[in-house]
């Protein structure tokens, strides 16, 4: 009798299919942890653009603004200095949300503005910013002082 090496149709069926079983469990869970990550990923890139504009308005001794444009946010610097046209210096890159994390922006104000102190004005005692993907959400909030609290 001749021995062969390697499997058996039937084996390889078996071994496919549960594969495919453990994908199956395994892939809505996979994805909401995805899906919270890319929430808490924009919530920490908000973060970073709030101490941007922080930082920038005490660095260089100028207002600062945080714009919310639909999804999009970016820091821009009062007045210009660097040639150009306009009358603003706009401080690293415009950063589209729903592009760069799949989520969507919400904000109770249309800027946050800081002074040269690194004080917020101009929007009250608080402004809150929340993202969002289907049912997860995040939200920081920049009160007067400039503070952000998660």
């Amino acid at each position: 009798m001749e021995r062969r090496a390697g499997f058996t149709l039937v084996e390889t069926l078996i071994v496919v299919v549960l594969l495919g079983l453990i994908v199956l469990v395994g892939y809505p869970k996979m994805s909401s942890a995805m899906l919270r990550n890319d929430v808490r990923s924009a919530r920490t890139a908000m973060v970073n653009l709030v101490a941007k504009a922080r930082t920038g308005a005490t660095q260089s001794n100028r207002r600062t603004w945080i714009k919310f444009q639909g999804n999009s946010a970016y820091v821009v610097a009062r007045p210009r200095r660097l040639p150009g046209a306009g009358n603003a210096d706009t401080l690293g890159a415009v950063v589209n949300f729903a592009a760069a994390y799949g989520v969507a922006v919400s904000a109770t104000v249309d800027s946050i503005q800081f002074d040269p102190r690194g004080i917020g004005t101009g929007f009250g005692s608080s402004a809150t910013i929340q993202v969002s993907h289907g049912s997860y959400s995040d939200a920081i909030t920049v009160d007067a002082l400039g503070r952000v609290t998660k």
